[in-house]
């Protein structure tokens, strides 16, 4: 016989809530415990009961069937659910249909009172169940003992306590609750109608929206013009913001490297002064009277509020103490660590008992035992002119500007800042320059060679140790050294060759060099007519060789003829006075061979072709500029470029530029780079001062209290400058403003050429035969003026430099060439550098002007005139220099001295105008001299 497992007990189940006219959800699958027994246990039916199978939903009209009929279906594991009419009697007694029900414990009756609270609101709670069993009696009749009940405990919360009284107050107040539910209802239902025609007007506006608005932006190519330069906009806008980033960044590290490079004096001065300047822009307000001083803290600094409060405020306890009577006027009043005294405005300082700046011995605080002195140090000066003399005197500061950064405007710097005689005068000197870099290196390169640089100077910074006795002796007090080199010279012309199709570079004239001693060489197209001679007879090939020979030895004669010709008109002595006023072209002309013997010699032709072949492309290359203005050029400043360079070298810096630069700047004050001047304006605080606007990346910027202003830039650069400085005077200033105009009319006469300066590699720019190659290569294009490959007028004189290169350098590596003005140019693989130079041209009527800048005295008959004593013009400082109260207003440069506008005229004028310009105006000298 096979037993049947009785299944494992379920854990029970808490049954779902009742709802009227539906039986609970799983009632079905409650099972009793009759059940695990294998037995069926029939349901008592009593009057009122209804069974319930299943999900089974009972209407209203199938509850009044079943009543009707009595009857009632069984079911299988069916649950009856009893619908009883109970009732609380006053005694607080439970009656259930009728009949009053007893053995009720608490919790019944908790669960009688609960639904009884849900009949007064209209909703019916189900029978609870105990463990899945039925809750009904089941007794067969009304006689019968009912059985004992046994309920499960169920935990009732405080919320749903409901006690006897609050029943009845709920019972009172049903109406009304009935009442207020209803016109909550109603507000539900106007709610849920707002709401839903609020939901049905978004819609509509919705889809209103979508029909107006297409769904994609198809706007492109509407106005491509319009669109197009909206892109260029914003791509100039991206590509600017890019740019002004990366010079941010480049000047950043530009800084970095100049402090890196700096001595640790020169950089523990400059970071004083800067945390002093930084002190000085700081608001100071005013305190009062015995104020007490409150520190600002030691922390969070970097809070922007905390940086704009002013410090020096007074608090709310701060009280006036000048109310006060005068002898509480003191701090700690009635205190044991009051003072005595506040300050020392009330006390007699000049008792000469001794004390404060009396006549007692120098023990007691003062200097003798006789006369008067100062308080503070016990000088020989009183208090009212304590500025005058003494170790106390107050320190005087004259503010200079500076504008440019070349030889000239570090020179000025430099100058201004050696040790005076007057220790209480102190120059603040500020050096503007527009480049990134100081302008007199600003265009210079460095190549690598081994683990160092090999820096090539741009432009060439070779000077002749005759012309440049200044800049010289400048340079040894620097303790810059130099090299000696022995310059040689090819005079070239370009050709173009018929056979390939390019040009041919042709040397006519070799020069060696060493001041003439080791003479000239044949050029290498004589050289091949010598070789093809040995081609022919032997009588044809002598007489060729001897034809070559005498025309070589011939042209070397008549060269040496018109040199010596030359440096005999150079000599001061021979020169006629005429020649003051004349230019090269006339003085040519003037000095063509008229004797007979010569005219039918041919030196007549030879001298012309002398000066078109050799002198004039000479000094196109010096000058770097056209021949048409060596042409016009004054010839006494030519001649005595000839005489004074006459059996000397040439000189070149032995470690480049950058090593007099970094000698200059340590003592050259406050330098401002990056930074473009806009305007010169008199200052708005001082009408005898200066101010000077300048752009830089982060902005404009403008600086005050410039007592003297010095021009140190080219001539036509300084005219716009000047011309809002006369705009911004008042019309006080009559004289001034007079001087200032003189000057603009002045610098108008110095004209200017822009040359071109290029390293590179390419030997085609060079003479085609490499033994006709020198140090320096002159090429002469005139014959071919038509060429399209030509980059700048073929009036220039193309210079080549063949650049020496440093020990180390390998061998493998093309030689570096510096082209100065190239009429033709190399090839772009071989281009190391580029730069744009601008050169003054004197012409007779700058020499005319420049009197009233650089005065040269008269001098002996047989002295050049750079021999002669000079003096500044009656224009410089624009009034100063007789007593004018406004800023002193100076121009120097290679321009502002006689001569050829080289490196000599640009420390000459710097030292004329800081000693006998800036120094006379000031009352003050220097210690020594500067060389």
């Amino acid at each position: 016989m096979t037993t049947i497992r009785k299944p494992a007990p379920r854990l029970p189940q808490p049954a779902s809530r009742y709802w009227k006219g539906k039986a609970p959800k799983g009632v079905a699958e409650v099972q009793s415990d009759s059940d695990y027994e294998g037995e069926e246990e029939q349901p008592i039916i009593r009057d009122g009961d209804i069974p319930v199978s299943g999900d089974h939903d009972i209407t209203d009209e199938d509850e009044g069937e079943l009543a009707l009929h009595g009857t009632v279906a069984k079911s299988v594991k069916a649950m009856n659910v009893t619908l009883r009419d109970v009732n609380i009697s006053k005694e607080g007694k439970v009656i259930v249909g009728g009949r009053e029900e007893s053995g009720r414990t608490e919790h019944e009756e908790d669960e009688e009172e609960e639904e009884e609270e849900e009949e007064a609101t209209g909703i019916k709670k189900e029978e609870e169940e105990t463990y899945g069993q039925s809750s009904e009696y089941e007794s067969e009749s009304e006689e019968e003992e009912k059985p004992k009940l046994q309920f499960r405990p169920v935990f009732v919360p405080k919320r749903a306590r409901v006690t006897i009284l609050e029943k009845e107050a709920v019972a009172l107040d049903s109406e009304e609750a009935f009442k207020r539910k209803e016109m909550e209802a109603e507000e539900r239902r106007k709610q849920s109608h707002d709401m839903v025609a609020e939901s049905i007007k978004r819609e509509l506006a919705e889809k209103e929206k979508e029909d107006n608005i297409p769904d994609v932006d198809d706007t492109d190519g509407l106005e491509p013009e319009v669109e197009f330069e909206a892109w260029r906009l914003r791509e100039l806008g991206r590509i600017k913001k890019e740019k002004e980033e990366e010079i941010l960044r480049e000047q950043e590290r530009e800084e970095i490297e100049r402090r890196r490079a700096m001595p640790e004096e020169q950089r523990l001065k400059e970071d004083l002064e800067r945390a002093k300047k930084s002190r000085e822009e700081k608001p100071k307000g005013q305190q009062k009277f015995l104020q007490k001083y409150w520190h600002k803290g030691a922390f969070h600094q970097d809070d922007a509020i905390l940086k704009k409060h002013d410090y020096t405020q007074a608090t709310e306890s701060t009280m006036d103490v000048t109310l006060l009577p005068q002898v509480m006027q003191v701090k700690n009043f009635g205190k044991r660590s009051r003072t005595k005294y506040t300050h020392l405005l009330d006390q007699d300082t000049t008792v000469g008992s001794g004390g404060f700046g009396g006549t007692a011995p120098v023990r007691n605080g003062g200097n003798s035992l006789d006369g008067g002195g100062c308080f503070l140090c016990g000088g020989p000066h009183m208090k009212k002119g304590w500025n005058q003399i003494g170790p106390c005197a107050e320190t005087r500061t004259v503010k200079v500007a500076v504008i440019g950064s070349g030889l000239t405007g570090l020179t000025t710097a430099y100058l201004l800042r050696r040790a005076l005689d007057d220790p209480n005068t102190e120059f603040d000197v500020h050096l503007y320059e527009k480049e990134a870099t100081i302008g007199m290196d600003a265009f210079s390169i460095s190549l690598p060679v081994s683990e160092e640089q090999w820096r090539i100077d741009v432009p060439m910074r070779s000077f002749h140790a005759g012309y440049y006795p200044q800049l010289i002796a400048f340079y040894r007090s620097l303790g810059v050294t130099f090299r000696s080199m022995a310059y040689s010279y090819s005079f070239s012309t370009l050709t173009k060759s018929t056979s390939r199709g390019r040009h041919d570079i042709m040397a006519t004239t070799i020069y060696n060099g060493s001041s003439g001693f080791a003479g000239v060489s044949m050029p290498s197209y004589l050289r091949r007519l010598h070789s093809s001679s040995k081609n022919h007879d032997f009588v044809i090939s002598i007489l060729r060789r001897a034809w070559i020979y005498w025309f070589f030895t011939t042209s070397s004669l008549v060269l040496l003829f018109c040199y010596l010709r030359t440096l005999v008109y150079a000599m001061p002595a021979f020169r006629p006075s005429s020649w003051k006023h004349m230019t090269l072209e006339a003085w040519c002309d003037d000095t063509v061979p008229t004797n007979v013997v010569l005219r039918y010699l041919g030196f007549d032709a030879a001298w012309t072709r002398y000066i078109r072949t050799t002198l004039l492309p000479l000094f196109s290359a010096i000058c770097t500029a056209p021949k048409d203005d060596i042409l016009l050029h004054p010839v006494e400043e030519i001649l005595d470029y000839i005489w004074l360079t006459f059996a000397s070298h040439h000189l070149v810096v032995t470690n480049g530029v950058q090593n007099v630069v970094s000698k200059l700047i340590l003592n050259a004050g406050h330098i401002h780079l990056s930074s473009q001047i806009t305007a010169v304006h008199s200052d708005p605080g001082d009408r005898q001062l200066v101010s000077i606007s300048y752009s830089r990346p982060d902005g404009l910027h403008t600086d005050s209290g410039f007592h003297h202003v010095v021009f140190a830039v080219e001539a036509h650069r300084a005219i716009p400058l000047l011309s809002s400085y006369v705009m911004s005077l008042s019309q006080d200033a009559t004289f001034h403003k007079l001087e200032i105009e003189k000057q603009m009319e002045c610098l108008s006469t110095f004209k200017y050429r822009t040359s071109i300066v290029l390293n590179h590699t390419d030997r085609s720019l060079l003479p085609e035969d490499e033994r006709d190659i020198r140090d320096l290569n002159f090429v002469d294009a005139d014959a071919i003026s038509n060429m399209m490959s030509l980059r700048v007028s073929p009036s220039f004189t193309m210079a080549t430099h063949v650049i020496t290169p440093p020990e180390g350098y390998p061998g493998l590596l093309k030689p570096v060439y510096q082209t100065t003005n190239p009429i033709m140019l190399p090839r772009m693989d071989c281009l190391l550098s580029h730069a744009k130079l601008e050169r003054a041209v004197l012409t007779l009527e700058a020499k005319e002007a420049l009197r009233r800048l650089y005065c040269q005295r008269a001098g002996r008959w047989w002295n050049d005139m750079y021999s002669n004593d000079s003096k500044l013009g009656c224009l410089q400082g624009a009034g100063k220099l007789i007593g004018g109260e406004e800023a002193g207003i100076w121009i120097c440069g290679s321009y502002a001295y006689p001569g050829i506008p080289l490196l000599e005229g640009c420390v000459v004028s710097a030292r004329s105008v800081v000693e006998e310009g800036i120094f006379r105006c000031e009352g003050v000298n220097a210690l020594e001299a500067a060389w």
